[in-house]
């Protein structure tokens, strides 16, 4: 046997050793995790795919991923990877229960790994978290209400002594009605009950609604400027993206000083549909920005009373932008103001044709002092 013959040989069985070892080691993996194509179909998966997905080997091996996961969502999330990097939270296929989150990694030139982690205690703790807010926001919303009530009855025939008591406390159940009032709709938006009701939004139409709304909240002391761009719809959920855009608009008026202005702005920019809101407000710490999207998160100690924020109201925005893919880029500097740039992917992107509500007006750009 020639000296070449014994390397070839030594070498093939390093070869073998060293797959036997990946072997051992992805199938001591507790995450499901399979190898795809350019075309999505599977070249190999370990033993906790089997268990997590039912996959049979050799069996599926060289089927599409899409024919044995058959959630709607995942053959949308699995089609823009590569554009849109994010994880995506889906039933088990199998049908028993069970929450799995998955994650899509690039490697060599054309194929991918997918990654698909048991979350069900998550989803399940979450879900007891969501149903005990909404829950307690219905019990105390009904004797907040009648607490309400009465004061309201009281202030229209005060006595001068409790005059004073009766409007502190109605600005005070007031406040709280807004604290339930959020609590509720992060609940909803939280439970993605509404997901499976995208349809395409006339987002043109929908911030001249919101224009009307700014303009009562700002009650003539902010320039409010709305600049958007005709023809350019979205696809998602209408409810969720109303709120996010309300949020987003009224939180710019409530932080800016008067005789300032809050600029509303609808375009497509290079990377997709595009939503930015800039004030000339009163800013936020750099140091504050990546926990402004926290719940209840405050910046400083009076920001919230002054405003009569709740602290939910980024916290909405950031689960809705979240929920459609999109990138949500906050920019800010103290006593100068605040940008916040919600960022879609182009998959959302959708062309209409200019709107009645565009058609009465001669611009798309409106001001008010």
């Amino acid at each position: 046997i020639s000296i070449m013959e014994v390397r070839n040989r030594r070498q093939k069985q390093k070869y073998r050793s060293m797959i036997g070892e990946f072997r051992s080691l992805t199938n001591a993996l507790p995450d499901a995790t399979l190898a795809i194509d350019e075309n999505d179909v599977i070249t190999w998966f370990n033993h906790a795919a089997e268990t997590l997905l039912d996959l049979k080997n050799p069996g599926d091996l060289g089927q599409p991923v899409t024919n044995l996961i058959r959630e709607p969502r995942f053959a949308d999330w699995l089609a823009v990877q590569g554009v849109v990097q994010s994880p995506l939270e889906m039933a088990s296929p199998r049908g028993d229960r069970r929450w799995l989150a998955v994650d899509a990694v690039a490697f060599r030139e054309v194929q991918r790994l997918l990654i698909l982690h048991d979350t069900t205690e998550v989803h399940d703790l979450e879900k007891i978290r969501r149903d005990f807010v909404a829950n307690i926001s219905h019990e105390l919303r009904t004797p907040l209400t009648v607490v309400q009530g009465y004061l309201e009855m009281l202030d229209k025939h005060p006595e001068d002594e409790v005059a004073v008591a009766v409007a502190k406390m109605l600005k005070q159940t007031g406040q709280m009605q807004s604290l339930l009032d959020d609590l509720l709709e992060l609940s909803r938006v939280q439970s993605g009950a509404a997901r499976s009701n995208e349809e395409v939004l006339n987002v043109e139409a929908l911030l001249m609604q919101h224009k009307e709304q700014a303009e009562e909240i700002s009650a003539g002391r902010h320039q409010l400027v709305f600049d958007i761009e005709s023809g350019v719809g979205l696809a998602g959920v209408a409810t969720d993206l109303k709120s996010a855009f309300g949020n987003l608009i009224a939180n710019a008026i409530k932080y800016t000083p008067k005789n300032r202005t809050v600029k509303v702005e609808w375009f497509t920019s290079n990377d997709g549909p595009c939503l930015r809101v800039t004030d000339e407000g009163i800013g936020i710490p750099t140091r504050d920005i990546p926990r402004i999207t926290e719940r209840f998160y405050r910046v400083g100690s009076g920001r919230g009373q002054k405003t009569g924020g709740t602290g939910l109201g980024l916290a909405i925005v950031k689960h809705v932008v979240n929920a459609h893919g999109a990138e949500l880029k906050i920019e800010s500097e103290l006593g100068a103001g605040s940008r916040f740039t919600v960022q879609f992917p182009a998959e959302r992107l959708r062309l209409q044709a200019a709107t009645a509500a565009n058609e009465t007006r001669p611009e798309n750009s409106a001001e008010d002092g």
